[in-house]
């Protein structure tokens, strides 16, 4: 079975709009989680959101959109498309860089991660902008791979919060089975009103940035982003996307597994995919929402794949939980780390607060990294795990 590589990333985020600033802010331990007044990197409340319910008492992850709107013009994106898509098109466009794929080929297929795309499409006076259809998410898709002239069927990938993972994962698989040559994998959701009115009624958010893992965490944080992932079974890369699987544990429409089943079944199958051992992988890059039920779940699933002295990072406390662009910018992440050998630290975390033990990393550090593995779960009790290769890394 041939190998299918990554060759091109991008991400975008409360910490800027290039892979240099969110790779230069998580290493020197700097967020970007709006809480009181603006944030590290000076990002302000979008306006269309200045008066969203209890938003004085949240901790967000908010986008510098006047950054990207400039950044809009330079790459000559028309207004015709809205601000979800707009995002999406600069991931992409800052992803294909360097690349030298052919977007518009037959043998290229655009793959959208997304848990509510055009949302914000509810209000009826800016709907009124765009054709009826333009909030239905395959509609958004397909949009985007025809700005770039790409005239294949795009495929939505669109299961809550492992939307990301899983869309990689099914992105090489495709790849591997298929006379598609290249696969352009993209993430994103913004924040609106609807999407906080969703959270609020869990009574998840905290109005502090979050601490993964800590003993006093008290909810997540939302965050909007964007980001890009190339894959291609042409062009070879020192990356290698490995065996990727995903697993429902049935447990609770919103509440994961008491016992980590989902994700230990999940993690089983990558690493069996992949033909490597749990004790081969280097790094995980974990949900870690920071919520109590998240958090315990994954410290049992590690524990129970004997994964508890492995190296660990949750990056939410960075740039919130992005939701279905979150698996997509965090293997970009991780992407970066493997190729740069830097364990990520993980942001917030002081005293442990989970029952396992966990080897949860506080600072980068340098370390030959050949194998990481990435972990997302979300609602319905949904769990996806993906195994990444260094070329040239221990056999």
């Amino acid at each position: 079975m041939c190998s299918v590589y990554l060759i091109g990333e991008s991400i975008i985020s409360a910490l800027g709009t290039s892979m240099d600033q969110n790779m230069q802010h998580i290493t020197a331990l700097e967020g970007g989680i709006w809480t009181d007044s603006p944030s590290t990197n000076g990002n302000p409340i979008p306006q269309h959101l200045q008066s969203a319910p209890s938003l004085n008492q949240l901790a967000l992850g908010f986008i510098n959109w006047q950054a990207v709107e400039k950044e809009f013009i330079t790459n000559t994106i028309p207004d015709t498309y809205t601000r979800f898509e707009k995002l999406l098109l600069l991931a992409i466009n800052k992803a294909i860089v360097n690349t030298g794929i052919d977007t518009g080929s037959s043998k290229t297929l655009f793959i959208l991660s997304t848990t509510k795309g055009n949302i914000e499409l509810l209000n009826e006076e800016l709907a009124k902008q765009y054709p009826n259809e333009r909030i239905q998410l395959w509609s958004s898709a397909q949009e985007i791979s025809r700005f770039y002239g790409n005239n294949n069927t795009a495929i939505v990938i669109s299961n809550a919060c492992v939307s990301g993972v899983m869309a990689t994962t099914e992105a090489a698989n495709i790849l591997r089975n298929s006379n598609y040559n290249h696969a352009i994998v993209i993430g994103g959701d913004i924040i609106t009103n609807f999407v906080l009115s969703g959270f609020l009624s869990f009574q998840s958010l905290s109005n502090k940035a979050c601490k993964p893992y800590d003993s006093e965490r008290n909810g997540l944080n939302l965050g909007e982003a964007a980001g890009c992932l190339i894959l291609s079974k042409d062009i070879e890369s020192d990356i290698e996307i490995l065996g990727g699987a995903s697993h429902n544990d049935a447990n609770h429409i919103s509440g994961p597994s008491r016992t980590a089943e989902g994700m230990y079944y999940a993690v089983n199958d990558a690493l069996k995919y992949s033909k490597i051992g749990a004790n081969d992988i280097d790094i995980v890059s974990t949900h870690g929402t920071a919520t109590a039920y998240n958090d315990e779940m994954e410290a049992i699933g590690l524990s129970r794949l004997g994964m508890q002295k492995t190296p660990i990072h949750s990056l939410k406390g960075y740039w919130g939980h992005t939701l279905g662009a979150a698996g997509i910018i965090e293997i970009a992440a991780l992407s970066w780390a493997m190729k740069h050998n830097t364990l990520l630290p993980t942001l917030g975390y002081k005293n442990h607060g989970v029952s396992k033990e966990l080897n949860i990393q506080q600072e980068a550090e340098t370390k030959e990294i050949s194998y990481a593995l990435k972990v997302a779960s979300g609602f319905s009790g949904i769990n996806s795990a993906l195994i990444l290769k260094k070329k040239g890394g221990k056999k």
